[in-house]
């Protein structure tokens, strides 16, 4: 093998002095190359460090410089090795220049590119200079379809073919196959797909990562053409280096897309956090209005013992008890189930609240009250918001009490006997219906040592984690069996049956528990 010195290798590369130069200019790294007997062979200073330029073994000579020294005396390196293969495969100099030249410019453009129509389209440019061809395509094979897809082409025959596909076709046997293909003769291949288009003559190479095939590469000719192995082998380089460009980009194309999702998504969470916040506070607020819209106290009612409880299944519910003085010796209980939960159940629960108060004076009997107030949020509600209500107006003196149910699940009089008598629905729920429905009332006489209890559907509906509702059953046996009670120990004693018989399962429904019960004189 020809000994290769450091000056062959700055004159064979032909512009390489001058781009040395212009680089050193360009960074502001001043560099000086010198021979491995220390002749100067570029630049004009000495300082600084230096670099070896070495080729197998051999010491070829010296780069002086700081910052950019050792990236030269590796080009350097890089270039004489090179030199070293052109000058010993000196009997195929046109064919090896132009895999240096692959090497050397398509590689490196390649590397540079991370777009994958643009890769496909540099590999073609890059084939045409060095195969003759009037037409070529890059396909993409689709792993789910076996679709062979064009992404880059030039020439007017193979580009306007569509309906590639794995094992149909000289490009289809050849993606099947793995294996690159020279066909001088298309006319007369049996694979031929398409007998109109004009191609005389093509080459074939497949897209390989290791042992999978991505796609083929073709390039053809309209006219009478010759191709040899030399050809194939070129193609074959070519395609080798554009099917790990292509796996590149499609790499890199996924790694911007999961980046771009991965800020969507913490954009998304930082927004959702945000509004959780917002909605935080903005629930505590309603909470805490709610809060207010209760009793802040039960009335003394002389003669009787009255307690209530409310838990709401979410932070704001849609339950509602009242009791509130209507004259001389009476009051007027209620205990209202508003359609939904949440905040919108809240909103309507405190509306409902605001029209009873407000109606409280206006009508002279209880039916009236609850026929007038169903007028109202039929009117100011949409269609499908509604109150079920229990409502009782007792005389204190007498026991006397006036009932009325919108809708209402049934109240309960409890007996000093341990009879229950039910309080049944006499209407329909407030504002749910048009304006105009009469409501009926129950009389019942409230006795001493009776009970009377209103509550939600929560009561009956509460479930535990099998599904089972706690029931009017279970109900009535705490009732009848704490009927001797005060009205605080029974409320108690039926939200603790509750909780024990739910167990570990959530509350679905709110709860609200209204127990009056008229003590002996």
């Amino acid at each position: 093998m020809a000994r290769i010195t450091l000056k062959q290798i700055l004159a064979a590369q032909g512009g390489l002095r001058p781009v040395l130069e212009s680089l050193a200019g360009a960074t502001g790294w001043p560099i000086a190359v010198s021979d491995a007997s220390g002749g100067p062979l570029l630049g004009t200073t000495s300082a600084g460090n230096r670099f070896s330029v070495a080729h197998d073994g051999r010491e070829l000579g010296w780069v002086s410089g700081e910052a950019g020294g050792a990236v030269i005396a590796d080009l350097l390196s890089f270039l004489a090795a090179k030199e070293a293969e052109r000058k010993a495969l000196g009997a195929e100099v046109l064919h090896l220049y132009r895999e240096v030249n692959l090497i050397y410019s398509f590689s490196e453009k390649l590397a540079a590119l991370l777009d994958l129509e643009k890769v496909a389209s540099l590999t073609l440019q890059e084939a045409r200079h060095l195969i003759v061809a009037t037409d070529g395509v890059i396909l993409l094979l689709d792993e789910s379809t076996g679709a062979l897809n064009t992404i880059a082409a030039f020439g007017d025959e193979l580009p306007r073919l569509g309906g590639f596909e794995r094992g149909r076709g000289i490009a289809g046997a050849v993606a099947a196959s793995g294996v690159g293909e020279i066909v001088n003769d298309v006319s007369g291949d049996v694979r031929r797909v398409n007998v109109v288009v004009d191609v005389q003559s093509l080459v074939c190479a497949p897209l390989k990562v290791g042992e999978k095939v991505i796609g083929v590469i073709v390039l053809a000719s309209t006219l009478p053409m010759a191709y040899e192995a030399r050809e194939l082998k070129l193609l074959n380089t070519l395609a080798l280096q554009t099917a790990t460009a292509i796996e590149n980009a499609r790499l890199f194309e996924r790694t911007v897309v999961a980046a771009r999702e991965r800020e969507r998504l913490l954009a998304l969470n930082k927004a959702a956090e945000v509004a959780r916040a917002g909605y935080e506070r903005e629930l505590e607020l309603a909470a805490g209005i709610q809060a207010n819209l209760f009793p802040a106290q039960l009335p003394h009612l002389p003669g009787y013992d009255l307690a209530a409880r409310n838990r709401a299944a979410r932070r704001c519910g849609g339950d509602y008890y009242d009791a509130i003085a209507t004259g001389p010796e009476r009051v007027l209980l209620c205990v209202a189930d508003v359609s939904g939960k949440g905040i919108p159940a809240a909103l309507l629960m405190s509306h409902m609240q605001a029209t009873l108060r407000a109606l409280l004076g206006r009508a002279d009997t209880l039916p009236e009250l609850a026929s007038q107030a169903h007028a109202l949020l039929h009117t100011s509600t949409s269609a499908n918001k509604y109150v079920t209500a229990a409502l009782l107006e007792l005389h204190l003196q007498s026991g006397r009490a006036t009932y009325v149910s919108a809708g209402h699940i049934d109240s309960l009089l409890v007996k000093q006997d341990s009879g229950v008598v039910p309080l049944r629905s006499t209407g329909a729920p407030l504002g749910l219906l048009p304006p105009g429905l009469p409501y009926e009332s129950t009389d019942v006489i409230v006795a001493e040592n009776d009970t009377m209890i209103l509550y939600s559907d929560g009561v009956p509906d509460a479930q535990n984690a099998s599904g089972e509702e706690f029931g009017e059953a279970r109900l009535l046996a705490i009732v009848q069996e704490c009927r001797h009670e005060p009205a605080s120990i029974m409320a108690d004693t039926i939200f603790s049956a509750i909780d024990a018989f739910a167990g570990a399962a959530p509350q679905f429904d709110d709860i609200t528990l209204m127990v009056l019960r008229r003590l002996h004189a």
